[in-house]
């Protein structure tokens, strides 16, 4: 949010937030106590609202298994935004899948208005099939934007909904959660949060895991037939994803053909993306390179997921393609602005390197970042490249405690 928007939409949001609470009243919407929660009987089914993009849907998907584990044999229904479908869809212990295109997380290139009418249909359909499997529990776990869900939730039926006190529309919900606000915690166990008022067990709530469809035969096709090879599995490539849902996130074409430049001199290196924009980026980046595959909307979603279970690491910038490899166990480097808090958002994984030039100013949460953006751009292809030798093939003990050093020095130079 811009600081200039910020004393208009104050005042609004008070407003709004004040006309919502009185028509819940209206209303008769009653609020639960967390012992009354936690007496329900176990769900049959549980509804997940996640109507955002990618990458935090991708995080959200982590509650599943905790679900699973705290009520067995529970359904589980999905409700996202269209372009979320194909991750869903494959996302194990999902039972049910739901679209909802919401008009201010949509970024079609349609007209403000038809995004409205895209949203008021789709919720329509949405609306009649959730009301036919007559779920137990609703969780809302997406804080920010579509705080409206829990209000389909409650036209819906769903007897029992739970949302982040900060939405306007906290009102419409039986009992509210409170978000961490500190940027040190991972917005994977943020979401997590949703979950207190029903009292789960830490034990349960240890199972959080983003969890991806397995291995697909058609998938790995898919992936040889780019990069014309016979197996996926006998076969050394890295993937470098340079494009981002924010353009103020991502790093010049240069920086990339320099990296571009290195990786292709030991192995192939495959492009990924999607749209125009991003396909003429890659194409300057590899343009007279050779061992480079612009792969750039020609992989499904699952062609894209099995592109990245196999590569060697995943190199990239602040966008989804870095939780996709967290959650399937990849490793990979990756550039983040000091837009967000690289704490909060970076992938949750272990062998993940994430670089970034420390500010004061970060985290600054301004939607179209500033003029320098010098957390951004004062890495280096260098530390990219630096950083690579912390993830050697075959590491030996001297190779770990050499690699230490390497991560020490990079995260000293950024």
């Amino acid at each position: 949010m811009s600081p200039s928007r910020k004393p208009v939409e104050k005042p609004l949001r008070r407003i709004a937030s004040t006309l919502v609470r009185i028509t819940a009243r209206i209303c008769g919407v009653q609020q639960e106590t967390s012992e009354q929660l936690r007496s329900i009987p176990c769900p049959k089914r549980i509804l997940v609202i996640s109507p955002a993009h990618l990458g935090d849907t991708l995080l959200v998907g982590s509650l599943i298994p905790i679900l699973q584990s705290a009520y067995p044999g529970v359904e589980i229904g999905f409700a996202v935004g269209s372009w979320c479908k194909a991750l869903v869809r494959d996302m194990p212990g999902v039972a049910f899948l739901h679209v909802i295109d919401h008009w201010w997380l949509n970024r079609g290139s349609h007209s403000r208005l038809r995004k409205l009418l895209l949203y008021f249909s789709t919720r329509l359909v949405a609306l009649r099939e959730v009301r036919r499997l007559h779920y137990d529990i609703c969780l809302c776990p997406y804080p920010f934007y579509a705080a409206d869900m829990v209000f389909f939730a409650w036209r819906a039926g769903i007897a029992h909904r739970i949302v982040f006190s900060r939405s306007i529309f906290a009102p419409f919900a039986t009992a509210v959660a409170e978000i961490p606000e500190s940027p040190f915690v991972h917005q994977a166990r943020a979401y997590a949060e949703i979950l207190q008022p029903l009292g789960i067990a830490e034990e349960h709530i240890r199972k959080r895991k983003t969890a991806l469809a397995s291995r697909v035969p058609e998938s790995d096709r898919e992936v040889c037939e780019l990069l014309g090879v016979p197996d996926l599995t006998q076969t050394s490539y890295f993937i470098v994803h340079i494009g981002s849902g924010n353009p103020c996130k991502e790093l010049p074409p240069e920086f990339w053909r320099t990296v571009a430049s290195d990786l292709s001199s030991a192995s192939t290196v495959l492009f990924t993306g999607t749209g125009n924009r991003e396909q003429q980026l890659i194409a300057e980046v590899i343009r007279g390179l050779d061992n480079c595959v612009n792969a750039c909307g020609k992989l499904s979603w699952g062609g894209f997921v099995a592109a990245v279970r196999g590569c060697r690491i995943l190199f990239g910038v602040d966008t989804m393609a870095g939780h996709v490899a967290a959650a399937v166990g990849t490793r990979c480097i990756v550039v983040y602005s000091g837009i967000g808090g690289v704490a909060q958002w970076r992938p949750d994984s272990d062998n993940c390197i994430v670089l970034t030039h420390h500010v004061p100013c970060a985290p600054c949460h301004l939607p179209r970042g500033c003029a320098e953006m010098s957390c951004l751009r004062t890495v280096t292809p260098a530390d990219v490249l630096l950083a690579k030798t912390y993830f050697p093939d075959n590491p030996s003990s001297q190779d770990r405690e050499q690699s230490t050093k390497v991560l020490l020095h990079v995260h000293e130079a950024c």
